[in-house]
């Protein structure tokens, strides 16, 4: 049993915690995914917490292509450096008042470069990397050629820049680590001293830049033998933490085009401050840069590799905890009888296309729209007691009246099998380990002695429920509650809540309805122009995880064109037992019904469910029409 999971397989860990065994045994090759990460060349990847970009940087790290190639640290394809910026100092209060002040754009880029030196050299320092002191001739001959030579253009006529005669090559890189330390907080001290003063303190310390000192560092140590032949990636980690003019230093290093040298590979939020550089002008993608969405890979579209890589995930940390030759299906088995009620249903639409009697053009498309929804439909109706074993309508199908004559006991809709709980996740690796972290523990506490072989249905249940509440409402309101000077303001937390049980009451509406199209919706769309609080709200909801982002054709525009989809997340269905495992269908909805979402949602339900759902063409009374993704 490794002793990372020894307590639970499913312990969430911070990626820079792990050595490059651990990262090695856990991680899941996505760059068949991702290639352009792992190509030369500058990327943002974008993604809210939890998609696993932290982890991919882990593994492009040196000690893990060495031991993942089993290969010399010369022989690997090239030198990954993480270079995180959550829990820095660069982002405190003294520098935000400084963002205005005279010079502004040339400390932020001397902070940001002797923060990226100081990252760089002491991941170099890893006395691991190397066979012994071989090549240390060529890095003293390095130090002195490159790097003080270009250090001495900044800090003049000083003295102590002298190596040990018997230093080794960790030494080396540690020094240069140090340097870059000491001119990092001579800056800090300086903008630390402003907090006190009303005039323009003169700054007389050492000035570094990306062009002027980085870059010819860096291009240094590629002609050094001990290191790999191909670029420099500069793993660039939670960027949205940047201030908006340290975010325009970064995105002028993106506009240099030097990812022959060195590539940036910069992982955001959605929240990252902007795309402008210094001079104005801004990166654009194909360009300057390419842009990979996470979410937009793994949620947007019917090839997604998505369930696969949990798959994978869940083996590996099976099979290190100790637990061999069970799958993730076994693991987290399905409700037998609910599937079976639900593969009944499916089997009678089937016979109804034999018949002719079909809605869907192909055998299968009533079977997967319906069959699981009509289910949930008829343990709700069961559940709130509106049929009952004895008093069933004979207008309703022979295959719901025998799924609602079960008894009530286990009329509730169950949302556990792993492929469901692949579905709730969303595209979002943490949102699938974070609860079967708590569903082990809720075994384990339940079982005590007992070795836990696989998860019980009705704890799987149980913990989805729980978090899907927790999700939308405890963490929003700690979020409204918190008061923080870059939290959003409380009435656009409030508009955002009321929108999404909005939506989500809307979408159990459709659910339970007897539409003749489909039923599975989780995705709206704009059928007009939507409102600059419309886009508001839900960027909002993007950046916090409740919405994700793709487009979709404009089927209601003889001109053609795209617009912006917008995708509920999945995490939420249990609130609502909406379906988890599809959402073919998606709502063109009128600005006007949003923004009455956002005010009054629960009027917004009512008056839908007294005037009815529309069917596929009665678009007008509502305002809102459903179309069919194919």
């Amino acid at each position: 049993m490794s002793h990372l999971l020894h307590n639970n397989p499913f312990q969430i860990t911070s990626p820079e915690d792990l050595t490059a065994d651990e990262t090695i045994s856990l991680f899941v090759d996505v760059f068949t995914d991702f290639k352009k990460i792992i190509d030369s060349g500058h990327v943002f990847l974008i993604g809210p917490r939890g998609t696993g970009k932290s982890m991919m940087f882990r593994y492009l790290m040196p000690d893990c292509q060495r031991l993942k190639n089993k290969c010399t640290l010369s022989e690997i394809p090239f030198l990954g450096v993480y270079v995180p910026l959550k829990n820095t100092n660069f982002a405190l209060s003294e520098l935000k008042r400084f963002e205005h002040r005279h010079a502004s754009d040339i400390l932020n880029e001397h902070i940001l470069t002797t923060h990226f030196s100081i990252k760089i050299f002491n991941t170099l320092a890893n006395p691991e990397l190397y066979q012994g002191n071989e090549n240390i001739d060529a890095i003293k001959k390095y130090y002195y050629d490159i790097f003080r030579y270009n250090l001495l253009k900044v800090k003049p006529n000083c003295t102590n820049y002298e190596l040990d005669e018997k230093c080794s090559i960790t030494d080396i890189f540690l020094k240069i680590a140090a340097i870059s330390e000491s001119f990092y907080n001579e800056a800090l001290t300086y903008a630390k001293g402003l907090a006190f003063r009303t005039d323009i303190l003169p700054y007389d310390g050492p000035l570094c830049d990306y062009i002027g000192f980085l870059l010819p560092v860096l291009t240094g140590l590629t002609k050094l033998p001990v290191f790999p032949k191909g670029s420099i990636y500069l793993l660039i980690d939670d960027a949205h933490w940047l201030t908006e003019t340290q975010a325009r230093v970064l995105n002028t290093w993106v506009s240099t085009r030097t990812s022959r040298i060195v590539s940036l590979k910069v992982s955001t939020q959605y929240n990252y401050k902007t795309y402008y550089t210094l001079t104005g002008a801004t990166i654009d993608t194909p360009h300057d840069y390419s842009e990979i969405d996470i979410t937009t890979i793994y949620t947007g579209s019917s090839k997604s590799k998505y369930r696969e890589r949990i798959s994978d995930i869940v083996k590996k940390r099976l099979i290190l905890f100790g637990i061999n030759d069970v799958s993730p299906e076994d693991y987290f088995p399905e409700d037998v009888q609910q599937e079976s009620e639900i593969q009944r249903i499916r089997e009678t639409y089937l016979e109804k296309y034999d018949k002719g009697e079909a809605k869907g053009h192909y055998r299968s498309d009533d079977a997967l729209r319906y069959a699981r929804p009509d289910f949930i439909k008829s343990a709700i109706e069961q559940e709130n007691g509106i049929i009952s074993d004895e008093d069933q309508s004979d207008a309703r199908p022979e295959f719901i009246k025998d799924s609602a004559g079960k008894k009530k006991a286990s009329s509730k809709y169950s949302y556990a099998g792993f492929k469901q709980l692949v579905h709730l996740s969303s595209g979002i690796v943490r949102h699938f380990i974070q609860p079967a972290h708590l569903m082990y523990a809720e075994t384990k506490s339940q079982k005590l002695k007992e070795e836990t072989k696989y998860i019980p249905q009705t704890i799987q249940n149980e913990i989805v429920r729980e978090e899907a509440n927790n999700f939308l409402f405890t963490d929003l309101e700690r979020i409204e509650k918190e008061g923080h000077v870059q939290a959003p303001p409380k009435e656009d937390i409030k508009k955002l809540s009321n929108l999404i049980q909005g939506l989500g009451g809307l979408f159990r509406q459709i659910l339970l309805s007897e539409r003749r199209s489909e039923r599975r919706i989780f995705s709206i769309a704009f059928s007009d122009s939507p409102s600059e609080e419309a886009i508001r709200i839900l960027d909002l909801g993007i950046q916090l995880g409740y919405f994700h982002k793709s487009t979709i054709g404009r089927k209601d525009s003889k001109s053609g064109g795209r617009t912006r989809l917008y995708i509920l997340n999945r995490r939420l269905a249990p609130i609502w037992t909406l379906d988890p495992t599809g959402f073919a269908g998606y709502l063109f909805v009128t600005n006007s019904l949003i923004e009455e979402a956002m005010q009054r949602p629960f009027s917004m339900l009512r008056r839908i469910s007294s005037e009815g759902i529309p069917q596929d063409n009665d678009i007008v009374q509502l305002e809102l029409s459903l179309e069919d993704e194919k």
